[in-house]
């Protein structure tokens, strides 16, 4: 029992000087504004790791670093759902199966089937970093005695005498993650995020020469407490590609170079001021408490939307931009859409996200309609599509594709009308729309050949915390032989 008091304060202790470490000396302090090994002063950034790593640092740091004046060099060596037990392997058996990823003056690059040494003797590196595999991001069991073997290693190798070693903090899954190892946490995203807390102070305790910490799952969790929610993931784990990804960017960049993002005016194309500026302050704050989540829920909009719209919401589904400025376009290129107006141009604060993906788009709705939504012909004939039988193409059938709406005002009912259309079909491909909220609700429109029928849906309202729901998918008498489903456009009436 005494040695396990020892152990337990010796541990305290350490915890104790790696915080106060961190403290009183940031890492911008160890280079910006000094030359670097070569002579110049650009900042050289390696990360070690998998697409975790690459969600963080590959889009966005390099055009951040830029608008704060740094000169920065990005390496990612890459290898997919690998970690510390799996990179020494490979680098002991001399494998080679690392992906070189690298960003150098914004232009990326990647040199696949390369050893680990080669990557880090590349480059003059000033910052290196580690990370565990993401469902092992919270168990210290699986770090040693590999962790220790790859900083040794990189030690030996780095060509930087300066060189200054981090940790990077990997997030916790989305609540409703299927990944496999969410198992690990009982499949709860408050369990993983605490347990990624604490293996992070472990590892940065037991291994003195990790003398930073870059907060990307703080951040994230961070971000989770706005009017964004728990939209920071793509797939479950890995992040949206925008604003998921620019949260982590906002997290390295300050980590980094001590400079705050929060006010920058650089953003990725689809992400609005409001949510760039969310995703600043939350990156922000989890730089000054990187194990502890700031509640932000009145930051950008307050987490529960009281916003009344002033007109109708509209939504283009497809490829096609409409110049109406009263239609929001919503494609398939992005997973989120946060900049969501009424027809008088006024924010909603509501959010749209594609939670099951649809197979394509098309511009063979029709050009000309007669219903009360007086689409333009680009809002008309543009459409999402997706099929349940057979095979098409090279996308695979889905019984149904799913789009998320969050961030409603939970204090309103709603009215969706929406409108499917597929000319010159040869069959019936009626469409089915399920809209589940505090209940559910049902229609269907015949798409085939449509030009003036919608399905609408009357009193709808959303569950306690704001979310809708929509199903689309091949309705009861849908005769085609792969079971076409189409989505053209949606408006939404919202009632006191």
């Amino acid at each position: 029992m005494k040695n396990f008091r020892y152990i337990t304060a010796l541990m305290t202790f350490a915890l104790c000087l790696v915080a106060r470490a961190q403290t009183e000396l940031p890492v911008a302090e160890a280079v910006p504004g000094e030359k670097a090994t070569g002579g110049d002063s650009i900042v050289r950034v390696l990360a070690i790791g998998n697409s975790f790593s690459q969600d963080a640092v590959e889009q966005y740091l390099w055009e951040l670093a830029r608008e704060a004046g740094v000169k920065m060099v990005i390496g990612n060596a890459y290898r997919g759902g690998q970690g510390f037990h799996s990179h020494w392997i490979d680098v002991t058996e001399a494998n080679n199966t690392f992906e070189y990823r690298k960003v150098v003056n914004g232009q990326r690059s990647n040199t696949p089937r390369m050893a680990l040494a080669d990557i880090i003797t590349d480059e003059p590196w000033q910052f290196i970093t580690f990370q565990q595999v993401s469902q092992e991001s919270g168990l210290t069991s699986t770090f040693e005695p590999d962790l220790t073997h790859l900083i040794q290693y990189t030690q030996s190798l780095q060509t930087n005498p300066n060189a200054v070693y981090g940790y990077h903090q990997t997030w916790a899954y989305s609540h409703d993650s299927t990944h496999g190892g969410f198992a690990n946490y009982g499949n709860r995203q408050e369990v993983m995020y605490d347990s990624i807390c604490r293996a992070v102070q472990y590892a940065t305790a037991t291994h003195p020469e990790l003398r930073f910490v870059v907060p990307s799952g703080t951040a994230i969790q961070n971000a989770r407490t706005t009017y964004l929610g728990d939209n920071m993931n793509r797939d479950g784990y890995h992040l949206d590609l925008k604003m998921g990804r620019y949260t982590a960017a906002c997290a390295w960049l300050e980590v980094i170079t001590g400079i705050s993002p929060v006010g920058f005016s650089y953003r990725p194309e689809g992400v609005d001021f409001v949510t760039a500026h969310t995703c600043q302050v939350a990156a922000h704050e989890a730089v000054a408490h990187p194990y502890e989540r700031t509640v932000l829920d009145r930051e950008g909009f307050p987490a529960v939307n009281d916003i009344v719209p002033t007109g109708l919401v509209k939504l283009n589904f497809g490829q096609d931009h409409t110049p109406d400025p009263a239609w929001n376009d919503i494609k398939p290129g992005m997973r989120t859409y946060t900049d969501i107006t009424d027809s008088n141009m006024n924010p909603t604060g509501i959010l749209v996200t594609f939670t099951g993906d649809f197979g394509g788009a098309n511009r063979n709705g029709a050009s000309y309609t007669t219903t009360k939504m007086l689409m333009p012909s680009e809002v008309s004939q543009s459409a999402l599509w997706g099929y349940a039988a057979g095979k098409f193409g090279s996308q695979g059938p889905r019984a149904s594709a799913t789009l998320r709406l969050s961030h409603l005002n939970p204090e309103l009912t709603y009215e969706l009308t929406i409108f499917s259309s597929r000319m010159g079909s040869q069959d019936f491909r009626q469409t089915s729309f399920v809209v589940q909220g505090e209940d559910t609700w049902a229609d269907a429109v015949q798409s085939a050949n449509n030009s003036g029928e919608t399905a609408t849906i009357k009193d709808v309202r959303p569950t306690a915390d704001g979310q809708l729901t929509l199903t689309v998918m091949p309705g009861a008498r849908n005769s085609s032989p792969n079971s076409f489903y189409y989505l053209n456009a949606m408006t939404i009436k919202a009632k006191k």
